[in-house]
C-alpha cells in the first residue's frame, strides 16, 4: 500500500506539540522586526482593514449589566445547546459551506487529547455560539490574557445570522462532559472591518473579552503569538489543536505538519480538521515557548487554512490581550 502523502511531508528538522507534554505559559516576544501592513483598498471609508471593529455599542444597549459571569459557573445545560445539530460557526457566513467548510485530507490523522488539563491543551477552548438570532454554531478559541480568547471572525460576526453573536460560551480545556476550568459567558467581542465590513477571508479573526469577574487564562496558562517570515513558515512545524464537531464537539484533536504554501495573510496545510475546529490555534513550538502564527479558518480538499498573524494582526492581538490583562 503506498504510503500516505501527508506523513511523507512531516518534518523532521523542527519540533512538533505531542499530546501529553507539559509546558509553561508564554508571553508575547517583547521585540519583533515586522512590516506595516499594506492597506488594500477593501473600504473605502478605512484604508486599514484591520482596523478594530467593536460590538460595544450593540452589547450595551441589548445586554446592560447582564454580561457577566462568575469563575467555574457551568453554561448551557446540555438540553439548552444540541451539540449534535449545531454546527461551525463559517455557516453563519457562508451557508453554502454547510457541508464542506473543513476537510479530513486523504487519511484522518487527527489524534484525541486525553488530558486537556495540561498546557498549552489547557489554553484551548470549546465555544458555544448564540448569534444574533437565536441561531446555534460551534467553534474553537485559544487564551493570550487570563480573559481574552482569540477565535476566528466569523465565531464572532455572523453575517447571515444578524451580525454580531449574541453570547458565547467559552469553555478551557473541556472534555466531553468535564469542564476543568468552568464556562464563561463572553458578550463583549472583537474583530476587524475588513471582516465585519468587507467579509474578507484574509481578515477573518476576532477575540472574546470575558468580564471582569472571570479569569480563566490565569489558570489554564496563555499562548503567546509572533510574527514569521514565509521562511521561517514554510520550514516549520505547525501545531493545530480544537474541536471538531464530527468528534461531538466536546473532545480535543490534534494534528501537525509542515504548511503547504505561505501568502502574505493565509497559512495553508494538509492538516486535519472538522467542522467545529474554525479559531483553533496554529502554533510554532519555539525554543521552548509557544506562538501562535495563524488562527485556523476554513479550508477544502486543496488544503485547509488559517489567518496568519501579521503585523497588523499582532498589533489587535496586543491590544486585546491587555484589555484583557
Amino acid at each position: 500500500m503506498a504510503a500516505s502523502t501527508k506523513a511523507s511531508r512531516r518534518p523532521a528538522e523542527t519540533e512538533h506539540e505531542s499530546p501529553g507534554d507539559s509546558g509553561t505559559a508564554s508571553a508575547v516576544p517583547s521585540s519583533m522586526t515586522t512590516e506595516f501592513e499594506s492597506p488594500n483598498g477593501l473600504d473605502l471609508n478605512n484604508t486599514d482593514p484591520n482596523t478594530e471593529s467593536t460590538n460595544a455599542k450593540a452589547r450595551s444597549v441589548a445586554v446592560g449589566e447582564s454580561d457577566t459571569s462568575e469563575p467555574g459557573t457551568v453554561g448551557a445545560a446540555p438540553g439548552e445547546f444540541d451539540e449534535v445539530s449545531a454546527v461551525d460557526a463559517i455557516v453563519g457566513s457562508y451557508p453554502e459551506l454547510a457541508e464542506r467548510a473543513e476537510v479530513i485530507i486523504g487519511l484522518d490523522e487527527r489524534i484525541r487529547v486525553t488530558n486537556t488539563t495540561l498546557y498549552p491543551w489547557s489554553a484551548i477552548c470549546a465555544l458555544r455560539i448564540t448569534a444574533a438570532n437565536g441561531s446555534r454554531f460551534i467553534g474553537t478559541g485559544w487564551m493570550i490574557s487570563p480573559r481574552t480568547v482569540v477565535t476566528a471572525g466569523h465565531c464572532v460576526y455572523l453575517h447571515e445570522e444578524g451580525g454580531w453573536a449574541q453570547s458565547i460560551t467559552v469553555i478551557p480545556g473541556c472534555d466531553d462532559a468535564s469542564e476543568p476550568y468552568g464556562s464563561h459567558l463572553g458578550t463583549d467581542l472583537r474583530s476587524v472591518t475588513g471582516w465585519t465590513s468587507s467579509k474578507n477571508r484574509e481578515y477573518d479573526y476576532g477575540v472574546i473579552i470575558l468580564p471582569p469577574s472571570t479569569r480563566p487564562g490565569a489558570t489554564t496558562g496563555t499562548f503567546g503569538f509572533a510574527t514569521r517570515t514565509d521562511a521561517f513558515l514554510l520550514n516549520a512545524a505547525l501545531n493545530l489543536s480544537g474541536y471538531p464537531g464530527d468528534k461531538g464537539g466536546r473532545q480535543q484533536w490534534f494534528m501537525a505538519q509542515r504548511p503547504k504554501s505561505v501568502s502574505e495573510r493565509v497559512i495553508t496545510y494538509d492538516i486535519d480538521t472538522m467542522g467545529g475546529q474554525s479559531g483553533s490555534p496554529v502554533w510554532v513550538l519555539e525554543n521552548g515557548q509557544r506562538y501562535g502564527v495563524g488562527v485556523h479558518t476554513n479550508g477544502n480538499s486543496t488544503g485547509n487554512s488559517a489567518t496568519r498573524v501579521t503585523s497588523g494582526v499582532f498589533n489587535n492581538f496586543s491590544n486585546w490581550k491587555n484589555l484583557g490583562m
